[in-house]
């Protein structure tokens, strides 16, 4: 990727401000970088003005890579600033309301001044327990995040600052691009805010949901989790190797692959019966026999879907990753470290159908679920039940994981960056149904299933669009995982029409020929043959916007093999970071990469729109699911072919240094603790931990790592004197943040956001009625846009077909012609 502003792509021209004074690159994480990055990567000019650089952050060189290609300046004063949020057309703001809404640089200042500026604001965190500082650990101790996954010893953990961080960049990408679409058809900007805490909400939604008469067996699963199996090796080389079968056939293949015994009952049976997790641990004696690359051939041979379990960087060594543009190399224009260096990508590339280049792309975004072993829809098997996940029918795998569906199943209207009335009273705008929202007006169809895809066309349905889901007559395989499909699938009307069936093929082009966006996420090779590729569509609809969410993308060695969560987890080092240094890797419950994969594919498909806009023409979207991992890890990168990572887990999966970490504290309860500059830890060693090294050395692995590591010995002695919760009143005095970490079960977790009347009343949190939940509460939209901007989709889910005579009346099909298709099972209408 050149630098920022020389690729002509859909946001050329367009003048990006980033105002980051008083933050750090540690403590905000992806969120205070990435968005501005993948403008940048769109073909945006942006410009960063910091302030003095956080001492925390000496060590952290993530930053080089989230900055590269940004113009770097040193804030001069708030006027400086303001002038130059008065040029720019977006803009990113980040820190306390003391540094931003208190000088004047809040929306309610400039909107007036500017009415067409899209303003993207990160705040601090605000739910019912306070305020939090815009440090990713604070804001997940405090939630109960922590807590949420095992660790390697009693107690909680660090989960390696990507939830909470990724999460946020994620809204404020989207939602910036949603009103940047509006001001190039309307002429006006308008305002958007997130946190922390939100963009942890946004990597959640398939675990969190509550029902008033669910099944036990639902209620239960998504209260307590899972115990399906990870399906992760180590072979006889020492090297770890994670598999995944939840493709039609693939289990009998993988039995006979390892010389098992063959399976009489199934995959379904026997995992409710405990038999497969019987195999699962046979196999631990099995896979030794081998080394690593030997399974991966055999496996692979077989059609058994499998990936290496690697570092994070690594894969950036993997030609596949250069060939598709995931990884490339930083010249002096795009990198404030040496030239040459190799660096994540962009995860999204947009091209006009016009354009030949549109096929192959300079840069494959991420996005996309499973690319799976299938062929097309209906031909795979339909999920099994609670916790497993199998049909392969739409050319993606089964559910994340194989089938482990414990990772299936905003702010305050007083803060000061919203509009006022004449009288000074906050007029925020909380999404409710029937507004017209930002895409009112653009209709969608939505070929995609399981989770990323469909997320993607939720955030669309969040935005105000018209999502109208097509799935098979059965209903799409999600559909089993109760829970999950709700949280990809609220708010769209839902057509049950086979595709595959001749006959309904004119209802598809006719669909194909009204939609502004058309979305699917099948196997390379699937889409052209059911007729939904983006030739066709182009050729249909010249003025659509097409997505085409892959695995691996669209071209290159790797893009027909088929990909899920757990995959994509080992091979972007997802889960080696969060194993902490020298353990086994540790895989996160909640698909992490599926769910950016499809705030992503929305990015991707928002900026389509743009482009459409300011252009004219459709536009070809690619996403994929290895682009989503990439940036889950984005901020490290290759230089003389070695990794520079940053930061990382220490082995008791703590933190990443003695400066922003957990620590236990007496009667066994947690802190966390972020020592932000020299002067707090001056404090610490003067009234607290004497023994504390003079240096500065808040985080391991840089130039004073000895001291770093000693003082993490002192004061894991220091704070283990105490309670947590006294530390909490004495701390601050100090300069030192901290919050207890919240030591919470899976379904207290979800209480505490559901039951969060701050959450109730900034819509994080939802309730409506379903059909055979009855009463059903989950984790609302999380886009808060103003002004003029409230709105989006009804609260419902829809029931398999619910919709369709309803849109194929739309679509001018008389009612004779709507039975005929009904009677012969080509299409369905739920009761």
């Amino acid at each position: 990727m050149t630098a920022a502003g020389a690729h002509a792509g859909p946001l050329d021209g367009v003048r990006v401000l980033e105002v980051a004074v008083g933050v750090s690159d540690l403590g905000l994480g992806h969120a205070g970088g990435v968005p501005g990055r993948l403008f940048a990567d769109l073909g945006a000019t942006v410009t960063r003005v910091v302030g003095p650089a956080a001492p925390i952050d000496a060590e952290v060189s993530w930053g080089r890579v989230w900055h590269r290609g940004k113009e770097v300046v040193a804030a001069a004063g708030p006027d400086e600033i303001r002038r130059l949020l008065l040029e720019a057309d977006v803009a990113f703001v980040y820190g306390s309301e003391a540094v931003v809404e208190r000088r004047g640089l809040g929306w309610a200042d400039l909107g007036a001044a500017h009415p067409t500026l899209v303003y993207a604001r990160c705040r601090p965190s605000r739910t019912a327990t306070g305020d939090v500082d815009d440090q990713a650990l604070l804001v997940e101790a405090r939630a109960g995040f922590c807590t949420q996954l095992a660790a390697h010893r009693d107690g909680p953990m660090l989960v390696d600052v990507r939830a909470s961080s990724t999460g946020a960049a994620f809204v404020l990408t989207a939602s910036a691009l949603a009103l940047l679409l509006r001001r190039e058809l309307e002429g006006t900007g308008g305002w958007a805010e997130t946190s922390l805490y939100d963009g942890l909400l946004a990597t959640l939604g398939c675990m969190i949901g509550r029902s008033e008469r669910a099944a036990p067996k639902i209620e239960s699963y998504w209260a307590e989790g899972s115990f399906f199996p990870n399906f992760l090796y180590r072979c006889g080389d020492g090297e770890l190797l994670q598999i995944w079968f939840g493709g039609k056939g693939m289990y009998d293949r993988v039995i006979e692959v390892l010389g098992d015994e063959p399976s009489t009952d199934g995959y379904y049976a026997e995992q409710t019966s405990g038999l497969l997790q019987d195999r699962a641990r046979r196999w631990h004696e099995v896979f030794p026999t081998q080394r690593r690359e030997v399974w991966i051939d055999r496996l692979r041979g077989a059609g058994v879907a499998c990936e290496p379990v690697l570092a994070p960087g690594e894969a950036l060594a993997d030609p596949h990753l250069a060939e598709i543009g995931l990884a490339v190399r930083a010249g002096d224009a795009d990198h404030g470290g040496e030239p040459g260096d190799v660096v994540v990508g962009s995860p999204i590339a947009v091209h006009p159908f016009t354009d030949a280049s549109a096929s192959v792309g300079d840069g494959v975004g991420s996005g996309g679920i499973e690319a799976g072993s299938g062929d097309g829809p209906g031909d795979g098997d339909r999920s099994g039940g609670i916790g497993v996940g199998s049909g392969d029918g739409d050319g993606n795998g089964g559910a994340p994981h194989g089938g482990r569906l414990d990772a299936l199943v905003a702010q305050d209207p007083d803060a000061a960056s919203s509009p006022m009335d004449e009288a000074g009273n906050r007029t925020t705008s909380v999404s409710a149904p029937g507004g017209r929202g930002l895409l009112d007006g653009v209709r969608v169809v939505d070929f995609s299933a399981f989770v990323a895809g469909p997320l993607a066309a939720e955030v669309l349905a969040d935005l105000g669009a018209d999502v109208v889901k097509v799935e098979p007559p059965a209903g799409e395989a999600m559909r089993a995982a109760a829970y999950a499909i709700a949280a990809c699938q609220r708010g769209k009307r839902s057509v049950a029409l086979d595709i595959t069936d001749p006959a309904a093929r004119p209802i598809v082009e006719s669909l194909l020929r009204v939609a502004d966006v058309v979305l699917h996420n099948f196997r390379v090779g699937v889409a052209e043959r059911l007729g939904i590729d983006a030739d066709t569509v182009a050729a249909l609809n010249p003025g659509a916007v097409h997505c085409h969410a892959s695995a691996f993308g669209s071209r290159g060695p790797r893009a027909t093999y088929p990909g899920n969560d757990a995959l994509m987890q080992a091979v972007t080092g997802f889960e080696v970071a969060n194993g902490g240094e020298g353990n086994d890797p540790t895989a996160a419950t909640w698909i992490p990469v599926d769910m950016s994969g499809g705030w992503i594919a929305a990015a991707g498909i928002l900026a389509g729109l743009v482009a459409r806009a300011r252009t004219g023409r459709g536009q070809r979207v690619e996403t994929s699911l290895l682009g989503a991992g990439m940036l889950l890890h984005g901020g490290v990168f290759l230089r003389d072919g070695r990794v520079v990572r940053g930061p990382a887990l220490d082995a008791d999966q703590t933190g990443y240094g003695p400066g922003y970490r957990l620590y236990r504290c007496a009667g066994e309860t947690w802190l966390a603790v972020v020592i932000p500059d020299p002067a707090a830890w001056d404090a610490l060693r003067s009234s607290v931990a004497p023994d504390l090294p003079p240096t500065y050395a808040p985080v391991r692995g840089g130039v004073s790592d000895d001291d770093a590591r000693k003082a993490e010995a002192v004061l894991e002695r220091a704070f283990a004197a105490r309670p947590a919760t006294e530390w909490t009143t004495r701390l601050p005095t100090l300069g030192v943040l901290c919050e207890v970490v919240e030591d919470v079960g899976r379904d207290a977790f979800r209480r505490r956001i559901l039951d969060d009347p701050v959450n109730r009343q900034l819509g994080r949190a939802v309730s409506y009625e379903t059909a055979d939940w009855g009463g059903f509460e989950q984790i609302g939209p999380l886009l808060r846009c103003g002004p003029d901007a409230e709105g989006g989709p009804s609260l419902h889910l829809p029931g398999v077909g619910e919709h369709t005579v309803e849109v194929l009346t739309e679509l001018g099909r008389t009612p004779d012609e709507i039975d005929a298709l009904l009677s012969d099972d080509v299409a369905r209408q739920s009761p």
